[in-house]
């Protein structure tokens, strides 16, 4: 098993990009390989810092294998450069890696179809951050539902050791929800705090949470 940046071990096996291209790309777990036309394999730097999960590819990023496209990709490429942030070396990527018919929401058994792929390409990345956009990409990569209004923005522990940033997803921008620009940027902000140091990590975040309890009891 590959080990993390931190010397932990990982449980799931580490293709390498070739390999993991290829498994997505021959995927018919489900039967929205049916229709589809290109696949989401993930783009970005296959050692890049921080990875970015979108949930399900649209139109566009059907046509072109993209994980986010168009107004939401501008959204967060906005929010990536105010933070300091180069969008180029940022990895983005989507849960469901086929376009759904008529663009309706994936349902749960495509969710699950598709996590091993997600699984394996986290750790063929090993970010050391991770940005969630929207409830169910965060429920995917939490393992667990979880109310997106609990988590966003927060700096939570997952896959032994790397930090997980919830945010909203930029769709909710372009369809006019108050206050989500603002959310992504501040969030985003947060993921670079940490990658640069000036915020602790998830696992130390944790750590600060469950002393604070302990001296309350």
């Amino acid at each position: 098993m590959p080990e993390t940046r931190s010397g932990e071990r990982r449980e799931t096996p580490r293709r390498t990009p070739r390999e993991h291209a290829r498994a997505v790309r021959s995927c018919t777990a489900c039967g929205l390989h049916a229709e589809r036309l290109t696949p989401v394999v993930g783009e970005g730097p296959a050692d890049a810092r921080l990875v970015i999960v979108g949930v399900v590819p649209r139109r566009h990023e059907d046509l072109h294998g993209t994980a986010l496209a168009g107004g939401p990709r501008n959204v967060v490429e906005e929010a990536l450069t105010r933070a300091g942030l180069v969008p180029g070396e940022v990895r983005f990527t989507s849960v469901v890696r086929c376009r759904p018919p008529d663009d309706r929401a994936p349902e749960l058994e495509e969710v699950r179809a598709c996590a091993g792929h997600l699984d394996a390409e986290l750790a063929l990345v090993d970010p050391e951050v991770i940005v969630t956009l929207g409830e169910l990409a965060t429920s995917v990569v939490l393992r667990r539902p979880v109310p997106l209004a609990r988590v966003a923005g927060y700096r939570l522990d997952v896959r032994q050791g790397v930090t997980l940033v919830p945010t909203h997803h930029p769709s909710e921008v372009m369809r006019g929800v108050p206050e989500a620009a603002k959310a992504i940027r501040r969030d985003l902000a947060v993921a670079k705090a940490v990658l640069d140091g000036r915020m602790g990590t998830g696992a130390q975040a944790l750590s600060e949470l469950r002393s604070r309890l302990a001296a309350q009891g």
